[in-house]
Parts: structure tokens; C-alpha cells; sequence
């Protein structure tokens, strides 16, 4: 019988009436996931093919890779232990939209994907564009941050912090005239490929990375973008000054990014310039005027050889120095690449000289925002405000029955389990009184451990299927990478950051609190448990057909809207106050069972 009538039979089998509402197994389902990046690459550029598959022994993963009006090429991949797959995909010349399938064995239902080769050139006047909006944004925020300042009450604290914000605005203001600087900096690589096109393989990594810098300028802009609206909205007093602190430590994190195509740029130079140097020259030589002889000295420093140390740099030159590392052979054989290293020892002094302007700049900006949020922290908040603030953990786990049947015990056919971990904030004014003061602030975080189990495959469920046969399957939760911090870095980067705003009332000794919409949440399509498995039976002939099912998690609203109800008593420990809560409720419902834990503690002052 052909693989498709064994698809079909399957599919069949799996339309009879079961006693669950589990998801049913759906042979035409891919049997595994597939993502390929990047999405975009030069020619000759190297693409990664991964996803998730069921491991089963001696079972491969076939990948088949069609170029635009070419003969399709196939890899194989073995899954890990954990279902994991990967391999490299380097024909790449040609230029156009390639087509990607991945099939688990010759049975499964095959994922599909596309990427899309092109030659790259940097667009000089679009990458500055891009460089200048993102540095306005950093003027725009703290200009958000003056306004809010404005708006309190007079005081000598206020005054302070005013001269502050005054020396840090005068500092952000310069930050877009350094745009221009970029240009200098990447023109010499765009002239050498003007002038050279057998220069552009030796430099098309380069290329590429600049431009997945320039992506990640584009989405933390909007972010910011998002960030000084929100600091422009109308708040109390408490509320101002504490989402404008919050607001300006986005400063240094926008500062890091402006830094990196500088950072690069520089590093890919030097690299480069050291790349045909002897083997003589030894390992231990780390500074680029011992290494290469007569290469000249930096601009506006003749007295100083150009070390490669001399500008502080991170990741980023490290990133360079293995692009570089990574060129193969067949292209540094080539007299274009000889022709690059031998023209980026010419140009390698000026980018250093002019990456080193915007980095100083770029520094000041750091130092002078730490100053004020510190300042905002330990004087203007506490001139006006009082705040509770402290960690929090809480947990779901849930599970799911069959429908009840007579002559059957109901069958537990998925759980699942989240933690997240954050920081509660609960501002409120100095000196309130009433019989009542209004509280507002948010709990952020991350979630920091997920768990998954499925039995679908239960003898009182999908088991018919497999009578007389064999099947095995593999669970896979999603992957905690948050690190619970909450703020603008993780909300850009990890798919299960959040921030739930909360307001309240502190009255009678009890704080009373209400969630309010999440401004960021877990990311639906990663959040998800992934279940591959494969069939062996009679009713497929005893061919294996594999499959691939997905099941959601809730996010952390539903969690944390499940656990905050009631009032919660304050507790006076000397000159704090503790607001200590441990919580575990269970939340039976039809086929179902939800239970949620919380422990939180905040205090004002804050808890030691």
C-alpha cells in the first residue's frame, strides 16, 4: 500500500468518536517543526535548517533544499536525545527564494519553509536613517522624563534633579549628530566592493551582520517609541516619577545597541588586518602594531601604534574576530580577499579613529543616566512617595480528564505546569490620608520553568489505533530562557517576559489590588508543548507514520488573575511595613482541575 493510502486509512481510524476532547492525531499534520535562519543571506551565505523531531533510533531527518530554477539538494539530520535537529545548508549562489521541506523518515507529513539569497550591499543613506531615528528616540524620552518632572511639586529635590536631567539632555542631544560618523565608518567597505565585486565574498558576513544589527536597532525603537507614550500619559505624582525612573534606565540599554555596528565595524577591521599575518607572529601578540609591520599609525595619535585594545569593546568584536575565522579556504585563496586584507590595513586606522568620537558620546550618555535614575531613586521618589515593593513566585498547574463514561475511570490525558517570578510595585503619596489611599504599580517578570505530559495515546482514547502495534512519542515544554527581571531588554528578547499593571487601596490595614490589561505578555506561538510521535501497527500496515501535535499555556494574566483576589493584611515590623502572602487555591471544573500557589512579599521600605 503506498504511503498516501497509509495516510489515509490513518486519517480515518482517527475521525471515530472518542471519550476525550484531546486533540486527535492528524496524519496530514507536519510530523516535525522546521525554522530556518537567517530568513535573508547573501550569496554564498551559510543557512541553518533546525527544528523538532521525534528521536527514533535510525530514523533521520530528510531535508530537501530547491534553489529558484535549480536541481534541489538533500541533507539528513539525526535528532538528539531531545528531539532537536540541525543542519548547515551552504549552496547558496545563486540568488533568489529557495524552498526547504523536512520530512522525520519517509512517512512523516513534511514541514515547510523558505529563505531568500540576495546580494547585499550596505545601503549607507538607509543604515544612518536608521542609526539617526533610534539615537532621536533617546532625546524623545528624556524629553517625556523633563515633562513629567516639570509637574511635581517644587522642592529642593526637584530642583536637583532638573540640573540633571538639564546636563543628561544636553548630553542626548548630541547623540544623532554621531550618525553621520557611521557613515564614515562602513563607506570604506562599501567602496572596496565598488571597486572590487571579487571582494564582496570575503565581506558578505560582514554585510550580514550589520544588517541583524540594524533589525534589532529598528524593534528596540518601536519599544522606546511605545515607552516615551506611556511616559507622556497623564499620571499622579507617584506614578510620574517612578515610571519616569523606569523610563531612563532604557537609556543605557538603547546606548549598548547605538554602540554595536561602531563595535563591529571596528572589530571586522582589525581582524581582517590581522587575518594574513604569519603564524610566526605567535598567539600571545594580541596588539595589531605588533603584529602587522608597517601598517600606519592611528590617525591623531603618532606617537601610539593601533592596538586593538585601545577602544573598549564587547561581544561584538568577538562576533568579528569569528566571522573572520570562519572564512573558508576557497575564499581566502581567492586574490579578492587578498586585495580586501591588504586595502582594510590601509582604512583600519581611520575606523578606529572615527568609532572612537560616537563611543565617548555614546559612554557620557551611560554615565550621566545612571546618575540620574540613582538620584530619582533615593531623593525625588522619597521626597513625595512611598512605595511596597518586593519579589513574587506563583505557579499553575493544570490537568484535563476524559468525559466520564460508564465502565470507564476518566483518563488524565494532559497537564501541564508554569512558573513565573517577578517584582511587585505598589506606589501610593506621601503623607495620604483618608480612610482610604489609592495604590498603583505592576507586577513584571518572567516565566522561569514549564512542564508538559499528554497521554493521547491512553488504550480509552487514541489507543485503538495502535492495537496490536507499537508507538512512542516524545513531550517537549517550551525552554525557560527569562531571567524574571522584567524591563525593556527582556521585553524585546524573551518571549515569556510580561508586565500586568495593578492598582488598589491600602485602607484598614489591608491592601485590596485589581489587575489591569497586560501591556506584554508570553508569546503565544512559543509558548507551546510540542508532542511528536510515530505509529507502528497493523492499522498502518506496520509502516511507521509519524505525527506532531501542539497544546497552548496560559499566560501570566490568567495566572496571576487567578491568584489575586480578596484583601490581604499589612504587618508593622518597627518602622516597615509587610505586606506577606501565601496563597494555594484549587480551581476544579468540568474535566479539569486547576491549582495555583503564590508567595509574595513586599515591604516599604523595600524588603531587605
Amino acid at each position: 500500500m503506498s504511503a498516501g493510502r497509509v495516510a489515509l486509512l490513518l486519517a480515518c481510524l482517527l475521525t471515530r468518536p472518542v471519550m476525550a476532547q484531546a486533540p486527535a492525531p492528524d496524519a496530514n499534520d507536519p510530523a516535525l517543526t522546521l525554522t530556518v535562519s537567517p530568513a535573508e543571506t547573501p550569496p554564498n551565505g551559510a543557512i541553518t535548517l533546525s527544528g523538532l523531531a521525534y528521536p527514533q533510533p535510525g530514523v533521520q531527518v530528510l531535508v530537501t533544499v530547491t534553489p529558484p530554477g535549480g536541481a534541489a539538494s538533500a541533507l539528513s539530520a539525526t535528532p538528539d536525545k531531545t528531539g532537536h535537529y540541525s543542519v548547515i545548508f551552504g549552496r547558496t549562489q545563486g540568488t533568489g527564494t529557495y524552498k526547504v521541506s523536512a520530512q522525520s523518515g519517509g512517512k512523516g507529513a513534511a514541514a515547510h519553509a523558505e529563505f531568500t539569497v540576495k546580494t547585499y550591499l550596505i545601503d549607507i543613506d538607509d543604515e544612518v536613517a536608521d542609526n539617526k531615528a533610534f539615537l532621536e528616540e533617546s532625546t524623545e524620552l528624556v524629553a517625556a522624563v523633563k515633562q513629567q518632572v516639570d509637574n511635581v511639586p517644587d522642592s529642593p529635590a526637584k530642583t536637583d534633579m532638573e540640573a540633571k536631567l538639564d546636563k543628561l539632555d544636553a548630553a542626548v542631544k548630541q547623540l544623532p549628530a554621531q550618525a553621520p560618523q557611521l557613515t564614515k565608518t562602513l563607506q570604506p567597505f562599501k567602496d572596496l566592493v565598488s571597486r572590487d565585486a571579487e571582494t564582496e565574498p570575503a565581506l558578505q558576513a560582514m554585510f550580514e551582520h550589520l544588517a541583524q544589527l540594524d533589525q534589532e536597532a529598528k524593534a528596540a525603537k518601536e519599544l522606546y517609541a511605545k515607552q516615551v507614550a506611556q511616559s507622556q500619559q497623564g499620571a499622579k505624582t507617584c506614578d510620574a516619577i517612578d515610571h519616569a525612573t523606569q523610563a531612563l534606565k532604557a537609556v543605557p540599554e538603547m546606548m549598548e545597541i547605538a554602540k554595536k555596528p561602531f563595535d563591529f565595524a571596528v572589530g571586522f577591521a582589525t581582524s581582517m588586518a590581522k587575518s594574513e599575518l604569519p603564524d610566526a607572529a605567535g598567539p600571545g601578540a594580541d596588539a595589531l602594531g605588533k603584529l602587522t609591520t608597517g601598517l600606519p599609525k592611528a590617525a591623531g595619535k603618532p606617537n601610539e601604534s593601533l592596538a586593538e585594545n585601545e577602544l573598549e569593546m564587547g561581544s561584538e568584536t568577538e562576533i568579528a574576530e569569528k566571522l573572520v575565522d570562519r572564512i573558508p579556504e576557497s575564499v581566502r585563496s581567492t586574490p579578492g580577499y587578498k586585495f580586501a586584507v591588504a586595502e582594510t590595513k590601509k582604512f583600519v586606522p581611520k575606523v578606529v579613529d572615527g568609532a572612537e568620537g560616537p563611543l565617548g558620546v555614546f559612554d557620557k550618555v551611560t554615565a550621566l543616566a545612571g546618575d540620574v535614575i540613582a538620584y530619582a531613586n533615593e531623593q525625588l521618589f522619597a521626597k513625595y512617595c512611598e512605595k511596597f515593593e518586593g519579589e513574587f513566585t506563583a505557579t499553575m498547574l493544570a490537568h484535563f480528564y476524559s468525559k466520564p463514561v460508564a465502565g470507564h475511570d476518566p483518563v488524565e490525558w494532559w497537564n501541564f505546569s508554569t512558573a513565573i517570578k517577578g517584582k511587585l510595585t505598589l506606589r501610593y503619596p506621601k503623607g495620604a490620608s483618608g480612610s482610604a489611599v489609592a495604590l498603583s504599580g505592576q507586577f513584571e517578570g518572567g516565566a522561569t520553568h514549564f512542564t508538559y505530559y499528554e497521554n493521547v495515546f491512553s488504550t480509552d482514547l487514541y489507543g485503538a489505533m495502535i492495537k496490536g502495534g507499537y508507538y512512542g512519542h516524545k513531550d517537549v515544554a517550551p525552554a525557560a530562557t527569562d531571567n524574571a527581571e522584567g524591563g525593556l531588554v527582556n521585553a524585546l528578547t524573551s518571549p515569556t517576559s510580561f508586565y500586568v499593571p495593578v492598582t488598589g487601596q491600602y485602607a484598614g490595614g489591608k491592601i485590596t489590588l485589581v489587575l489591569g490589561a497586560a501591556r506584554t505578555d508570553f508569546n503565544d506561538t512559543y509558548t507551546r508543548a510540542h508532542t511528536f510521535y510515530v505509529v507502528i501497527a497493523p492499522s498502518t500496515l506496520m509502516l511507521p507514520v509519524m505525527g506532531h501535535f501542539t497544546l497552548p499555556y496560559m499566560n501570566a494574566h490568567f495566572i496571576l488573575d487567578h491568584l489575586i483576589k480578596g484583601d490581604y493584611e499589612v504587618e508593622t515590623k518597627g518602622k516597615s511595613m509587610v505586606l506577606d502572602v501565601t496563597t494555594k487555591k484549587s480551581l476544579p471544573g468540568p474535566q479539569n482541575l486547576g491549582v495555583y500557589t503564590m508567595e509574595m512579599k513586599a515591604c516599604n521600605p523595600g524588603c531587605l
